[in-house]
């Protein structure tokens, strides 16, 4: 998620100025913590009819600067959201903890988190039994579930002309801004986009893992990594990252079936003589629009696509296996 960019999609401003049908006025919303990602959802929640920021807040003062013309008051705090008479909802992006997460569900406000991978699996659980007792929803921030690879890939599936699924593959040679990279690593902060869409795009349960780490040598400071994840029903995932690369490249989801194939927006199946048939897709041009859109239907109590806390739970699940395999050097039974 952080390396989400400040800019805001085009058709988000005119996606989200629809008033809610359930509300008299907006939803107040407050941002804690104004690092990359913060200011990006500070935007887009800044352009939706149906929000109104009421704070955004962060230790730093450089931060705090570029959140100037956000249109919110700025603070030092973060106390100073933690009200349901100051804010509806709140984003906890920067220095997730399960600390912060239960003083804002037990406050009485909803709750976004952004960086779920820095936390285990049982406090995932735990904080959405939580929200679940406390009647407050809480979920991931997930926008990379509304890219155009994904939802293509989706749209692929839900042809039912894939047949069942043999092989599910990504691979990224991208080089990642210095810095960038959080102490959590390559593993976590990065593996965790794709893993959490795998999951979506695989109707089965991970059986077994193998992950190998590159690095210089490092701890926490790896580049990148192989994770081979196996599914209960034969399908096999392969995901390959490099973010020192400098080629810039990035293959998509492809994907492999019984009786049909998927990649970069084109189904390929077979006819009787053998010929391999390529046809493009359509699918809907969502965005991080979308994700802002379900968020506020959420909150009015409609049912969504959002994913729990149970969904990052099994996501960071499958991560923690792949910690273990890179250390073994085995393949780890989850």
């Amino acid at each position: 998620m952080n390396n989400q960019s400040a800019a805001i999609p085009s058709s988000l401003e005119s996606s989200c100025n629809i008033p809610p049908s359930s509300l008299v006025t907006p939803w107040r919303v407050g941002v804690l913590g104004l690092g990359q990602a913060g200011l990006f959802y500070l935007e887009c929640l800044s352009l939706c009819a149906d929000v109104r920021l009421v704070g955004a807040v962060d230790a730093d003062p450089q931060h705090r600067a570029l959140a100037s013309g956000a249109g919110c008051q700025l603070f030092d705090q973060r106390d100073s959201l933690l009200s349901p008479t100051v804010a509806d909802a709140l984003f906890l992006v920067d220095d997730f903890s399960e600390e912060a997460a239960k003083a804002v569900l037990l406050g009485g406000q909803h709750l976004v988190i952004d960086r779920p991978w820095s936390v285990s699996s049982e406090v995932l659980r735990s904080l959405g039994e939580l929200a679940d007792k406390s009647n407050r929803t809480l979920t991931v921030a997930s926008p990379g579930r509304w890219s155009a690879s994904f939802v293509s890939a989706m749209t692929a599936l839900r042809t039912g002309r894939l047949g069942n699924l043999h092989s599910v593959r990504l691979s990224s040679c991208e080089k990642r801004v210095p810095g960038e990279m959080s102490a959590d690593g390559v593993l976590r902060e990065v593996a965790y986009r794709w893993i959490d869409q795998l999951l979506e795009l695989v109707d089965s349960t991970p059986e077994r893992v193998y992950a190998k780490l590159w690095s210089d040598g490092q701890p926490k400071q790896e580049y990148g990594f192989l994770a081979l994840i196996d599914f209960t029903n034969g399908c096999r995932a392969q995901i390959e990252i490099d973010t020192r690369s400098r080629l810039g490249f990035r293959t998509g989801w492809m994907i492999e079936g019984s009786t049909g194939s998927f990649r970069n927006d084109r189904l390929y199946t077979e006819a009787d003589d053998g010929e391999i048939v390529d046809e493009p897709l359509t699918h809907a041009n969502d965005s991080a629009d979308s994700f802002i859109r379900e968020l506020t239907a959420m909150w009015g109590g409609a049912a969504t696509t959002l994913p729990t806390l149970a969904d990052a739970a099994n996501v960071v699940h499958v991560i923690e296996a792949l910690e273990r395999s890179a250390t073994s050097g085995d393949v780890v039974q989850i």
